[in-house]
This record gives C-alpha cells, sequence and structure tokens, in this order.
C-alpha cells in the first residue's frame, strides 16, 4: 500500500476503500489452461524417436561425397597481367575477346 506522503494517481474518498484495494491486491488468479489447436503446438521431441526415417542420414552423406566435383578455375591470371600490361597489338586484343566470350 501507498503512503500518504507519496504522490499516486489513485485518488481514495473513502477510508473503507484502502481495505478494498488491500484485498484486491492481495488475490491471486489461478491459472487457467489454454487450448492451443494442434497445428500451433511444438513438436514434442519424444514422438519423434519412434518414427523411421524416410532416407538414412549416411546416404546423402556418401552421395554427396561419390559426385564428381567440377573442377574451380582459380588461376585469374592476375600475375600476367600485372607483368604484361594492357594488350600492346591487335591480335592480343582479339584474343583477350575470345577469352571473355567463352567465359
Amino acid at each position: 500500500m501507498t503512503k500518504d506522503s507519496s504522490h499516486t494517481f489513485i485518488h481514495l474518498h473513502r477510508s473503507h476503500h484502502a481495505d478494498l484495494l488491500e484485498d484486491f491486491n492481495r488475490t491471486h488468479l489461478p491459472h487457467e489452461d489454454i487450448y492451443v489447436p494442434p497445428q500451433h503446438q511444438p513438436l514434442n521431441p519424444d514422438d519423434e524417436d519412434d518414427v523411421v526415417p524416410e532416407q538414412h542420414a549416411a546416404f546423402g552423406i556418401q552421395r554427396a561425397t561419390q559426385r564428381q566435383q567440377e573442377p574451380a578455375w582459380r588461376d585469374l591470371g592476375l600475375d600476367r597481367i600485372l607483368n604484361e600490361g594492357p594488350p600492346k597489338n591487335q591480335r592480343q586484343n582479339e584474343q583477350l575477346s575470345k577469352v571473355r566470350l567463352l567465359r
């Protein structure tokens, strides 16, 4: 309960209002069960133990490792560009344009 010296927004006109307010604040509401539809309920991890997986986890891993990966082209030729500079004649320029078209 607030003291008379502290400012509040509640103005009690009668003295028995203070008793009612204390009784109101003291009571606790019981917890109620709330119905949640099944589609909104979280999955129960215990239920997943009984389910047989459609695909074994190792099958996907083996398949991914057996697949032949496409070789990655990592040589960008930057050292050649730094050493040689831009093309000096028409023939080198044509070769570079063909390389660009192939990409």
